[in-house]
């Protein structure tokens, strides 16, 4: 981050970042929650034709006052991850939708590159160039979802 002379503060990612979601999946995997809200779980049980209820009790709980996905017992994966493949990726919450435009990953460089060694889309070589005005359009719809975790 640096700061000019009028005091404008200029994010360390100001000439833009290189993404693309190259399907890999490897987002999905390990332990990590992804918090949605209840438009969303109708979204996701629309999809795959069942009850809302029926895909809380089976997919979704609550955990610190949320709604989260449930995470395999045994790696920490998502409930919705089958061969490497998002079952529910037209249905995904914006949480997934908007990696790797988080505010955690874009805080710093640093954290950039960690998220880097796990997603083979940033910085792939046909990944699309963001400018700064779009990562920063992407992490205003990612904050304004956050705002509905409830």
């Amino acid at each position: 981050m640096m700061v000019t002379k009028d005091q404008k503060i200029i994010p360390w990612y100001s000439s833009g970042l290189k993404f693309t979601c190259t399907g890999c999946g490897a987002c999905c995997t390990g332990s990590g929650r992804v918090w949605l809200n209840e438009p969303e779980i109708f979204k996701i049980a629309e999809l795959l034709k069942m009850e809302a209820a029926d895909l809380v009790e089976q997919a979704i709980e609550r955990r610190e006052g949320r709604w989260t996905i449930k995470e395999s017992p045994h790696n920490g994966d998502c409930h919705f991850l089958e061969g490497n493949r998002c079952t529910i990726y037209q249905a995904r919450p914006q949480q997934c939708q908007g990696f790797p435009w988080w505010p955690s990953t874009l805080s710093s460089q640093a954290a950039w590159e960690e998220a880097r060694r796990v997603c083979e889309g940033i910085d792939h070589e046909e990944a699309k160039e963001f400018s700064l005005t779009e990562i920063n359009e992407q992490l205003k719809v990612e904050l304004e979802s956050r705002k509905l975790w409830k």
